[in-house]
């Protein structure tokens, strides 16, 4: 049953990345956003990535590098918000039809990606899901990690082996009992002692860097990561363009005046934040990304530098 699931999300559905855990192994997530709490018979959690196209990425290079700000539409609707949401929302969709269809499963897809919420609702102003703050029932990131197919990066996003930081996950869970993954245990893909580039990169200091910066403790399927201590709400200014220099085409005035505004300044930023058409919950989060997509973790150089994609970060730090 467990390889007719793999077979099925590789063969029909273009998974790159599968990978399996226990319920159970989410069990030190916060009351309320376990499996077993969003779908209470669930016995395993299934994890989904997809690469986000090179195209795409490299299309925020051409933003970020060389002013060439219609490239933003691309990124967006290619590489973050529009098409990979829509893809893994259907995925998940079809292996949930597939699962109860074929072995009469219960099962429960989890709404995934930016555009539905990046953040869980429990963590601190979850200001990337909007301004209802509707953030994500279950942590998909947490899940990548206690699958196996990711480990935590310090920049907080899950890191890949082949793609880095460059993944879109998805999430599903059922009463079916299947094979399971262990965790990565491996060395860890990302030394921030040695990189830094996340940090580096990070235009309003969201991101501390290793040596004297704040961290945090993920503790996942009985282990324990450290990553840094996002600042959320620096990180909303530069990804909403809460203020001219970070917005794109259409500016919306700085709405906002320092690096790390209060929850009560990014409320009255959100309220004040002229709604777009062109992303699906209508505040477009796709202008930085820098931590992502200057990842060096899974073959950015030869992807990125060495074909002209990319001048690297260093004209960014």
């Amino acid at each position: 049953m467990t390889q007719n699931i793999r077979r099925f999300l590789f063969s029909e559905r273009g998974a790159d990345l599968v990978g399996i855990c226990p319920a159970e192994a989410l069990d030190c997530e916060p009351e309320g956003y376990r499996p077993r709490d969003i779908l209470t018979c669930a016995k395993s959690v299934i994890v989904i990535g997809r690469r986000l196209l090179n195209g795409a990425v490299q299309a925020q290079f051409r933003r970020l590098e060389d002013g060439r700000a219609f490239a933003e539409s691309i990124y967006s609707t290619y590489g973050l918000e529009l098409v990979p949401n829509w893809a893994m929302l259907m995925t998940t969709f079809y292996l949930s039809d597939y699962l109860e269809n074929t072995f009469g499963a219960a099962t429960q897809p989890l709404g995934c990606g930016p555009v539905m919420g990046t953040l869980p609702k429990n963590t601190p102003t979850p200001m990337f899901a909007g301004p209802n703050k509707d953030g994500l029932v279950m942590n998909i990131t947490h899940a990548a990690i206690a699958s196996g197919i990711a480990q935590p990066g310090w920049n907080n996003f899950p890191i890949t082996k082949r793609f880095g930081p460059r993944v879109q996950f998805g999430c599903l869970l059922t009463d079916l009992e299947l094979e399971y993954d262990e965790p990565d245990d491996g060395p860890r893909l990302c030394d921030p002692e040695k990189c830094g580039v996340c940090s580096g990169v990070c235009p309003v200091n969201a991101l501390p860097p290793r040596t004297g910066g704040a961290s945090d403790v993920w503790r996942i399927a009985g282990r324990e990561y450290e990553v840094a201590r996002h600042r959320v709400n620096a990180c909303t200014v530069a990804a909403l363009g809460l203020r001219n220099e970070f917005a794109g085409i259409r500016k919306r005035g700085d709405l906002v005046h320092s690096d790390d505004p209060s929850d009560d300044e990014i409320e009255k930023a959100i309220s004040e934040y002229a709604i777009s058409n062109c992303s699906l919950d209508h505040y477009p989060k796709c202008f930085c990304n820098r931590c992502q997509i200057y990842c060096p973790v899974g073959e950015w150089k030869e992807t990125f530098e060495d074909t002209g994609l990319s001048k690297g970060p260093g004209g960014l730090i």
